[in-house]
């Protein structure tokens, strides 16, 4: 299992938060598994305790960085993690007491009642949903009738066994739905936390199962570091299909997937005899930011006009960085075909509307931030469009066409700025 750690803890440097999260509770583990070393060695009663104090501690704290690394809102919002961190004062001081053997019923009695308060004023301070004060009762009472009844070890192992369920119960929500590695971690923590719940019972009443528990018991986290690897395989694989499709700096179609989007609407437009346009558009002055400020400062700006693209055009159409400064886009459904059996002409008002607000959205300024002392950047946009079916009834000739569209505006509209002209938005053909 260290070796399975270490192996984790190397991956894991390239990993989101919740994956070190994971892998700090697997090192709590680990530490759990070096200290019942230690406490099933024949040694004074001093290193019994504290071996004892240190295994159940690091399960407790194990058992929250789970729960931390499978619950994002708590990662996120401060509130929750201001409850959580009040509410793990209480459960460390219960499984500390018992472990250093101390059977005081009044301690445990103002430990239980402490907890409770806490817990129910954390809720009501950080004005937490019911469900809060539902986990809250729901641990805290079995504890008191536990403590009440002398049941310490009960009340001890209670306690975790609700903290590993809540694992369970959080990574079965958070991870992927027909995940191998979320079966294998769900299932772990469930069986986990039943093995604490069953641990005090069958110690006192079938102590001749108890090695078979301890068995089952450490099962659990050879079960759980394998769904981790399983999990982190899986994520690397949809991350690896979806940078095949996408650009990875803007998020963006790229040009393979937005070439087969491309295929598929000309299919569509002729099946049901509809217009379609192609805008290839590239950025004027681009090159001079890039050259001038560096490729980190080109990187921020090319990820803010694709969001701000993105914003101004139509959720049914496709948007995508074809490489560089270069940006396509594939409008659908702008008239209907005039070889069927209506015919109207190509809605010029709407292909201008869609003209301009890409015009805009690229000519936004854009700061750069603190690492450019604030400054703030502006460029604009060549556009050439071109028309199925009237330019072209196949992708090849149609990107042609609004490529050399797109190139002429860009000369054009250097020709305008050597003579101190405006450019005019057009989309006449060249």
């Amino acid at each position: 299992m260290a070796l399975l750690v270490c192996l984790l803890l190397f991956r894991g440097r390239r990993e989101r938060d919740d994956m070190r999260l994971w892998i700090a509770g697997l090192l709590l583990i680990l530490l759990e598994c070096a200290a019942r070393i230690v406490y099933s060695m024949p040694n004074g009663l001093v290193m019994h305790r504290a071996s004892h104090v240190v295994a159940l501690d690091a399960y407790l704290l194990a058992g929250v960085m789970f729960l931390l690394s499978a619950s994002p809102g708590l990662r996120r919002m401060p509130r929750s993690t201001a409850f959580l961190c009040f509410n793990i004062g209480p459960n460390l001081a219960l499984l500390t007491i018992y472990s250093l053997d101390s059977r005081v019923a009044s301690l445990y009695a103002v430990l239980v009642g402490y907890g409770l308060v806490t817990g129910l004023a954390s809720c009501a301070l950080l004005r937490r949903r019911w469900t809060y004060y539902a986990a809250v009762a729901g641990i805290w009472v079995p504890l008191a009738i536990c403590t009440g009844t002398l049941h310490y070890r009960m009340a001890a192992y209670l306690d975790l066994s609700f903290v590993y369920m809540m694992c369970a119960i959080a990574f079965g929500k958070t991870l992927q739905s027909r995940s191998r590695g979320k079966i294998a971690v769900v299932t772990g923590f469930v069986v986990w936390s039943l093995c604490f719940l069953a641990h005090p019972w069958v110690s006192e009443v079938y102590p001749q199962w108890a090695d078979f528990l301890n068995e089952l018991w450490n099962m659990q986290k050879f079960i759980i570091t394998v769904g981790l690897l399983l999990v982190l395989l899986e994520r690397q694989i949809i991350s690896n299909q979806w940078l095949a499709l996408h650009d990875e700096l803007t998020s963006l179609p790229n040009r393979r997937l937005f070439d087969d989007r491309l295929e598929f609407a000309l299919a569509r437009a002729a099946r049901e005899r509809h217009r379609l346009a192609i805008f290839n558009l590239d950025l004027d002055g681009f090159k001079q930011i890039n050259d001038t400020m560096g490729h980190d400062a080109g990187d921020v700006l090319l990820k803010a006009i694709s969001r701000n693209l993105e914003n101004a055009t139509r959720r049914s159409d496709t948007l995508a960085r074809l490489g560089g400064d270069e940006f396509s886009l594939i409008a659908v459904d702008i008239g209907d075909d005039p070889r069927g059996p209506v015919s109207h002409p190509i809605r010029l008002p709407q292909i201008e509307r869609i003209f301009a607000a890409m015009l805009r959205a690229v000519e936004l300024p854009v700061a750069l931030g603190a690492d450019y002392d604030n400054q703030v950047a502006r460029v604009s946009a060549s556009v050439g469009v071109a028309f199925y079916p009237e330019d072209g009834e196949d992708a090849v000739t149609l990107m042609r066409l609004a490529d050399h569209r797109m190139f002429g505006q860009k000369s054009e509209r250097a020709r305008v700025r050597k003579t101190g002209g405006t450019t005019p938005l057009t989309l006449r053909k060249a």
